[in-house]
Formats: C-alpha cells, sequence, structure tokens
C-alpha cells in the first residue's frame, strides 16, 4: 500500500473515531469514552476548564454535563508521522442546560495518538465561536 492509500485509512479511522467519541457523549456511554481516551488526556472546554478523564467521564455519565447533539461541521484531519494525528474543526453542541437547551458553535483541535497499538485521543481544546 503506498504512502497516499496508508494516509487515506488513518484519516478515515480518525473521522470515525471522533465521530464514536461525539456519539458516545451524547449517549452517556462511559464505557466507550474510557475506551477512546488516552488515560493522560488533556481536555480543556470552552470556559478554559481543564478536565482529567475520569473527571470528563464523570461529568457525563453522572448527568453533571448533557449533550444533545454535536453535529460536525467541518473536520481535517492531518497525519503527523505515524503514530500522531492533530484533527481541527467546527462543530454545532446542543447541550441539556437547567432552563432548556444550549446551543452553540466551536473550533476545535484534537490530537490522537497511537497508546499500544490503538489510537486514542490525548488532548480537546475547544473555543466557542461566534453565531455566524
Amino acid at each position: 500500500m503506498g504512502a497516499n492509500a496508508m494516509a487515506a485509512k488513518v484519516i478515515e479511522a480518525i473521522r470515525g473515531l471522533e465521530r464514536d467519541r461525539f456519539r458516545a457523549m451524547v449517549e452517556g456511554n462511559g464505557q466507550q469514552l474510557d475506551a477512546l481516551l488516552s488515560e493522560n488526556v488533556i481536555y480543556v472546554h470552552t470556559n478554559g476548564k481543564r478536565e482529567s478523564k475520569q473527571q470528563f467521564i464523570d461529568a457525563i455519565t453522572h448527568g453533571r454535563r448533557r449533550y444533545r447533539q454535536i453535529e460536525i461541521q467541518s473536520q481535517d484531519v492531518l497525519p503527523v508521522g505515524r503514530e500522531t494525528c492533530v484533527v481541527t474543526g467546527r462543530a454545532l453542541i446542543e447541550m441539556e442546560a437547567n432552563n432548556g437547551a444550549l446551543l452553540f458553535p466551536i473550533a476545535y483541535t484534537a490530537i490522537q495518538a497511537q497508546e499500544d497499538g490503538k489510537w486514542r485521543l490525548i488532548a480537546w481544546q475547544a473555543t466557542r465561536c461566534a453565531i455566524e
């Protein structure tokens, strides 16, 4: 398999993992999130709050953070070497708030890296965008 075909395969796999993670966040699937996130993940929310893997998963599985929908609007995957990919994109997030739904667009950077032969999220940082 040529280098371009390998890269295309990796990019498609990473896109699938990003979709899986967003789905697990909406479904509150802690087991799936546990498998997709590195033990050492650094997760920084749009408000600047930084969470460990366990804090992030607990907030979702215990209902303190409820995602209704995460819609990817654009996404670029850049393989860096053989074991790392930088993902940049925009998404529309719908969350459940005490007084109804909260809908806001974000721009994000995610870093996926190979750990023991599996791709895992090692870093996430998102910024809330103005609604255009």
